[in-house]
């Protein structure tokens, strides 16, 4: 499989997937959000998902109509309740007949609650963790900045699982081996910073017996993650130092503050995904833009096909 490393990749994979015929199916619960329509409608004109949308449907003609965007090939399912809007989505999921869910118009804590549901059956045995996979111009690749969503104040066995999510993720863009970095204010490590200790002596040595197709490396800031010329300068003997995929944080703020300020002043690409469940979630902030919005859509259709093609859920 070819890597992906933009977000045209994505949009492109995405497509060549649904055209070797295993087009995806995304449900959207509470749809009636304009950027939102915008984007599954963007995303079902490129080919590459076919989309339900599920909420009050007055609304979402109307949004539809100020933006001129055309319905016709959209599913239409008219709920005005946002929890029972969400219910009927996860409900399609998890009869099979959608492949991933999108967040639409709704608190993010209603739809995991949801999708969390025992009587849904979509909830794994993996932690649940979010993923921001970032375009960043200057970058060489795509970065994948995580847990800024879910996991508030990580210890190492979250962190182990938040890992297992982002390399499952790596491995769907065709990053193989996934380099992952570990993050810290700095890569003098001393006593000052428990946590980083932790990591070297035990997260670290514990990661790569578990996850075999992995580079892992760190801690290191953030600079020394990615910018291959502060690596260099720093004479670093390291795999991983100014070529990461994964980025893991120390705590939700700082992953959250990192992310928000590249994409909203840095004209950085954001495809977020919730992963952990046996469906991937595409859920980006109500504030992102449809283009973000978009790619968050190709990403969860590519992670949906990567779990259907490996059996990840299977046995």
């Amino acid at each position: 499989m070819q890597r992906i490393e933009s977000y045209s990749d994505i949009v492109s994979h995405a497509s060549a997937i649904a055209a070797e015929g295993r087009k995806k199916t995304v449900v959207v619960a509470a749809a009636q959000d304009a950027d939102v329509i915008d984007a599954v409608v963007q995303a079902e004109s490129d080919g590459f998902l076919n989309g339900i949308l599920v909420g009050d449907r007055d609304k979402i003609v109307q949004l539809a109509e100020q933006q001129n965007l055309n319905l016709d090939k959209m599913q239409l399912v008219h709920e005005t309740d946002v929890m029972k809007a969400a219910n009927l989505a996860v409900r399609f999921a998890s009869e099979g007949k959608a492949d991933a869910i999108m967040k639409g118009f709704l608190p993010t804590s209603a739809l995991l609650k949801t999708i969390l549901d025992k009587q849904y059956k979509l909830r794994g045995k993996k932690t649940i963790s979010h993923c921001a996979v970032l375009d960043i111009p200057g970058y060489h690749k795509l970065i994948n900045f995580t847990d800024g969503g879910m996991v508030v104040d990580p210890d190492k066995n979250q962190k182990l699982g938040i890992m297992e999510n982002a390399i499952l993720v790596s491995q769907a863009l065709g990053l193989s081996p996934a380099k992952v970095a570990i993050a810290a204010p700095t890569n003098m490590i001393g006593d000052k910073l428990p946590r980083a200790v932790i990591d070297i002596e035990q997260l670290i040595p514990e990661a790569r017996k578990r996850f075999p197709d992995i580079e892992i490396d760190g801690p290191f800031p953030l600079d020394l993650a990615l910018h291959r010329e502060s690596a260099k300068h720093r004479h670093l003997d390291s795999k991983v130092a100014g070529d990461a995929d994964v980025y893991l944080f120390d705590s939700i703020e700082a992953c959250n503050i990192s992310a928000k300020a590249l994409i909203n002043f840095g004209d950085t690409v954001f495809a977020g995904l919730i992963v952990g469940a046996k469906v991937p979630i595409s859920l980006v902030s109500r504030t992102d833009t449809s283009r973000n919005k978009k790619a968050s859509l190709a990403i969860a259709c590519i992670l949906a096909d990567y779990y259907q093609q490996s059996k990840i859920w299977e046995g």
